[in-house]
């Protein structure tokens, strides 16, 4: 899983994971996100197709290469992250 969209109110943006749990993710972006900001994680998957998990973000910092955040996931997913590669 390289990439997927990150979605809050109107707008949507490309994002890459830099890891994923069942409670959360780790996420790169090239512009700084909203600490608490309520989002929405769109991915698309070879084995279960495009899976959409809502949550919030805990954390956004300045990296070399951009920005990486925290997210908190609404609800602990229901399969294990490598389930979905």
């Amino acid at each position: 899983m390289a990439c997927g969209f990150l979605l809050f109110g109107a707008d949507s943006l490309t994002i890459g994971f830099n890891d994923i749990s069942l409670t959360g993710a780790g996420i790169s972006s090239p512009t700084p996100l909203p600490i608490n900001a309520q989002i929405k994680l769109a991915i698309n998957t070879k084995k279960k197709g495009l899976i959409i998990i809502e949550g919030k973000i805990c954390w956004c910092k300045k990296t070399f290469k951009g920005w990486h955040s925290g997210i908190v996931f609404n609800r602990k997913m229901s399969f294990e992250p490598d389930m979905i590669a």
